[in-house]
């Protein structure tokens, strides 16, 4: 139904934001927000880079207001260190930062850390009490304002959507109809990324079994065009894996163990290209 994947869609904007920051190492660093939050950054992250080995200045440089940029910075750090695979010792390589990002370079990895110790089983709302929780405990409020008050914004009405939706008293039209009136007070980006995601999600539930015409009317020619592509590509390696699993079988029923291994062998030379020989043994495996 319309409605029940719209409700696997509303805990889409909260859960994707909640494990994007998670993967990194805990630590035991202290930290102190509230000096952190008097300094913002006077250079880049890729600036630092080119001098990693240059001599810290003697000062800490005033940086105002904290704002979303340093947030974004920070995130350039990491991205940095993953590409050089240093993320391990990240604590080790907080001097790449200015000074007035080095204090919050800890709250912000001590809070990834914690977001991967979140349990998944926890419903929308209760992913998002302990992600704002978490904010709570790591950041003051001047830096949740400034860095995660876009996403909050967003998980609070993803929230609301799934409140709508869970509600069993209302009928499905009722839902459907509360759903709707939400959707359309929200700003144009975010309905647009809402219904791009519910396209997604209907066009993966139904284009295998859609015909060209379908997928044409629904998405235009150069889609249908392609989807039938796949769903033919997908059908021929289905025959061939049949025809390879038919063939094994009379194998093994009429050979010794000493001879059917290379027969198969070379049967899975002959129906597969070397890529392919990759993707059977895994689907084999799965099965």
């Amino acid at each position: 139904m319309r409605y029940r994947r719209l409700l696997s869609l509303s805990g889409i904007g909260l859960c994707a934001w909640l494990w994007y920051l998670a993967g990194q190492p805990d630590t035991k660093d202290p930290r102190d927000i509230a000096a952190a939050n008097e300094r913002p950054v006077t250079e880049a992250p890729l600036m630092i880079e080119q001098q990693p080995h240059a001599a810290m200045p003697t000062q800490t440089a005033h940086c105002g207001a904290i704002v979303k940029a340093h947030k974004h910075q920070l995130d350039d750090w990491i991205f940095a260190l993953q590409s050089e695979q240093l993320e391990q010792s990240w604590a080790q390589y907080t001097h790449r930062l200015t000074l007035c990002l080095q204090g919050l370079a800890h709250d912000y990895m001590n809070y990834k850390q914690a977001l991967t110790k979140v349990e998944n089983t926890l419903t929308v709302h209760e992913r998002f009490e302990a992600l704002q929780t978490l904010q709570g405990q790591y950041f003051s409020a001047e830096v949740i304002a400034a860095w995660f008050a876009d996403e909050n914004r967003w998980n609070a009405q993803t929230l609301e959507r799934w409140q709508i939706l869970s509600d069993q008293s209302l009928s499905e039209q009722a839902r459907g109809e509360l759903i709707d009136a939400h959707i359309s007070q929200l700003p144009r980006e975010e309905r647009e990324t809402i219904e791009a995601t519910q396209t997604l999600i209907t066009l993966k539930q139904s284009w295998q079994t859609m015909n060209y015409n379908q997928l044409s009317a629904r998405y235009g020619d150069e889609a249908a065009e392609r989807l039938m592509h796949a769903k033919n590509t997908q059908t021929r390696w289905a025959q061939r894996v049949a025809d390879y699993k038919q063939q094994r079988d009379a194998i093994l029923a009429h050979d010794s163990d000493s001879t059917s291994q290379a027969k198969i062998a070379a049967l899975e030379q002959t129906l597969f290209s070397v890529n392919e020989q990759k993707r059977l043994a895994v689907l084999l495996g799965n099965h």
